[in-house]
């Protein structure tokens, strides 16, 4: 079997370096390999064939350091020359959208993009277009839904021996950052919502700007409810707590522990009280990995993986009706969300 195509575009932090940051370190979930490139690198169905950056000696040194063989300057170039299954972005989010709709009109079959995965809806909206258009698949670049403890959780929830899944506590996070919400969404199923309400810590328009329509980065959620039309709900308290949510379920209470390290089950004994049960440790692994393979996966099999494009979509449409609720005194938003440009840079 031919081994599947990489371009990266951007070769900076997450495509690259952040395996510098995290070597060495107990950081919950996180496992080695965790930059797009090093993921590839131990990935056998792929190969990486070409990158491309801007500044030219970042190039250079992303090239030497991963053996890739050909930089460019121009990802239109690169994709008009190489022609490569797959995409990785890695650029600031304020130059995700230009290339992940380009690669998608242009013969990409599947892309994993950074998180943010953009900076408007209208942005979102054009994503969206251009991968059902031309058959594209996305792996989103949130990391818990792909990390062994996250996805223990979800299949004790789905697993009914609790009952069933009625609401998700988190308690603390930014809405527009990709993380939090998707990690959310994962664990409850990744329903569709119907409403949104809630409150933001000060948010951060450019001086002057009193128009509510730019923030030039994201800012923590201080309270929300997100209802769904199978009316499961989130509810998100802003306690500085971190990466830490639980799946409350009819007759019993998951949480993960330590941002995916291990989590922790209560089982119903009567009205108001529960008991602690086992659960099986599990073998950890590299989300980086697991992405990268659910994609060749997706591309292989016509099958979408689990950060797929309709997940996106809906923790990306959740975030921006945050902002929305929150400019205007907290007040529940139906879906879609309006002012479809706003912009929020989540760096």
């Amino acid at each position: 079997m031919d081994k599947l195509k990489v371009g990266v575009v951007g070769c900076g932090r997450m495509t690259s370096t952040i395996e510098d940051e995290v070597r060495g370190k107990r950081l919950g979930g996180i496992r080695l390999p965790h930059s797009h490139a090093s993921g590839y690198k131990a990935v056998e169905e792929v190969e990486m064939v070409a990158a491309c950056d801007v500044v030219e000696d970042k190039l250079k040194e992303f090239q030497e350091r991963w053996d890739v063989p050909r930089g460019y300057t121009d990802f239109r170039e690169m994709i008009d020359v190489e022609k490569p299954d797959i995409l990785s972005i890695g650029t600031r989010p304020e130059q995700h959208a230009e290339p992940m709709i380009y690669g998608a009109e242009n013969g990409v079959k599947g892309m994993y993009a950074e998180k943010p995965l953009c900076c408007t809806l209208n942005e979102a909206d054009a994503i969206k277009d251009a991968f059902e258009q031309n058959g594209v698949f996305l792996e989103f670049g949130p990391m818990r839904r792909n990390w062994a403890v996250y996805r223990q959780a979800r299949e004790i929830a789905d697993s009914g021996d609790l009952g069933d899944v009625k609401s998700i506590v988190g308690y603390a996070g930014n809405s527009i950052g990709g993380h939090y919400l998707d990690t959310l969404l994962y664990l409850i199923g990744d329903p569709d919502p119907v409403s949104i309400r809630g409150t933001l810590e000060e948010v951060h328009p450019p001086d002057g700007d009193t128009s509510g329509m730019r923030f030039e980065k994201d800012t923590p959620i201080r309270s929300a409810l997100i209802d769904f039309a199978d009316g499961k709900t989130i509810h998100i308290a802003g306690t500085d707590i971190g990466m830490e949510f639980e799946i409350f379920c009819e007759n019993g209470i998951i949480r993960t522990l330590r941002d995916g390290e291990t989590l922790e089950v209560r089982e119903r004994i009567e009205r108001s009280f529960f008991g602690t049960i086992d659960v099986p440790k599990v073998d950890h692994w590299s989300g980086t990995v697991r992405k990268i393979r659910e994609l060749a996966q997706s591309i292989r099999t016509g099958k979408p993986g689990v950060s797929n494009l309709r997940a996106t979509m809906i923790g990306t449409e959740i975030g921006f009706g945050l902002y929305e609720s929150h400019l205007n005194g907290g007040i529940a938003v139906q879906l879609p969300v309006p002012n479809r440009d706003r912009f929020v840079s989540s760096w």
